[in-house]
């Protein structure tokens, strides 16, 4: 027998429930769930009042979400659980990631962002690839910060939500910063904050360049990295990056992965990045990178940011300037 008082006081409750703010969410216990190819993001959004409206707030994360999905094909995660909290500086900030149930991300956004920052924010999109690579020991951690910073411009680009000149430019500037040092003992054993993400983020650029070589740009980093997540290389699995790296070099049928690992791991290894530029043609000049796609490696630098398909929401410039000041986890 249905207890009436209870039945109303349920289709009361129902009724002041908020309706879903598009077809992709839905409401539970307070909180939103959004739904992504291959998974879905189970948000807690700030409880204290902010400036940006709520539905705005969840299409920042949805965007995010879509454009790490595109790069992989599908979301590196079935689950996640965003935490977004509230705080005094305007932007965004304060991100990190931990294999927690599958996936958790504690994000701070300010309590008087502006849209406009949110659109042009990277720290979300770089928290979301650290779903999708497998937990490594201590000593590895560039590898999984450098992907990241690799990546997060690169699948902007992908996406359409960021100009390919933004993504050169941005290497241009910061990929200098991951240059070995005097004393340099190799990425392995130089837990530096300039060796630890740019000096990672161009383990990567390398090895996409080199792995288009080989494969006559029919394959790229990208080929490598699906490869580890569809063989359950995420962040709540613990891989030697041993394993990590032959998964990934299976994925392209080269061995460029661990061959650049043998190369950098416990020895400098200096990039020679003004001959790079050259090679791939680009040169930074008066603020602006001109391209010269007359160059030899044109072609491979073309499609590392080359747009996936249609775009999924329209194409906006960054304002990235502070992008190497990142120093969350």
């Amino acid at each position: 027998m249905i207890n009436s008082t209870r039945f109303v006081a349920v289709l009361l409750l129902a009724m002041l429930l908020p309706a879903p703010l598009t077809p992709k969410s839905a409401v539970a216990a307070g909180n939103v769930i959004l739904r992504v190819p291959g998974g879905q993001i189970d948000v807690t959004p700030p409880a204290e009042p902010m400036k940006i409206p709520r539905d705005k707030l969840l299409n920042w994360v949805q965007s995010s979400a879509e454009t790490v999905a595109q790069y992989y094909g599908h979301f590196p995660v079935r689950h996640l659980t965003l935490t977004v909290r509230s705080g005094g500086r305007s932007g965004v900030h304060h991100g990190v990631t931990y294999p927690k149930d599958g996936g958790l991300i504690l994000i701070t956004v300010g309590e008087n962002t502006e849209p406009a920052e949110l659109s042009a924010d990277w720290v979300l999109i770089h928290e979301m690839f650290h779903l999708g690579f497998p937990s490594l020991a201590e000593n590895h951690h560039w590898l999984e910060e450098g992907l990241s910073t690799y990546l997060e411009p690169v699948a902007r680009a992908q996406a359409g939500r960021m100009p390919a000149a933004e993504v050169w430019k941005q290497f241009i500037l910061d990929m200098p910063k991951g240059e070995p040092k005097a004393g340099d003992k190799g990425l392995d054993n130089t837990p530096t904050w300039g060796r630890t993400y740019w000096g990672g983020a161009m383990f990567c650029m390398m090895a996409d360049i080199r792995i288009r070589e080989r494969t006559h740009n029919r394959k790229g980093l990208q080929d490598a990295l699906r490869a580890i997540v569809n063989g359950g290389g995420v962040i709540s699995h613990d891989w030697d990056i041993r394993k990590a790296l032959a998964t990934g070099d299976r994925g392209t049928g080269t061995d460029v992965l661990q061959s650049l690992y043998s190369e950098m791991a416990g020895n400098p290894s200096p990039v020679d990045l003004e001959q790079l530029w050259r090679k791939l043609g680009m040169e930074l000049r008066d603020g602006s990178v001109r391209f010269d796609d007359a160059a030899p490696e044109a072609a491979i630098r073309q499609a590392i940011t080359a747009t996936n398909g249609k775009s999924i929401s329209p194409r906006m410039n960054a304002n990235d300037a502070n992008r190497g000041l990142k120093t969350m986890d």
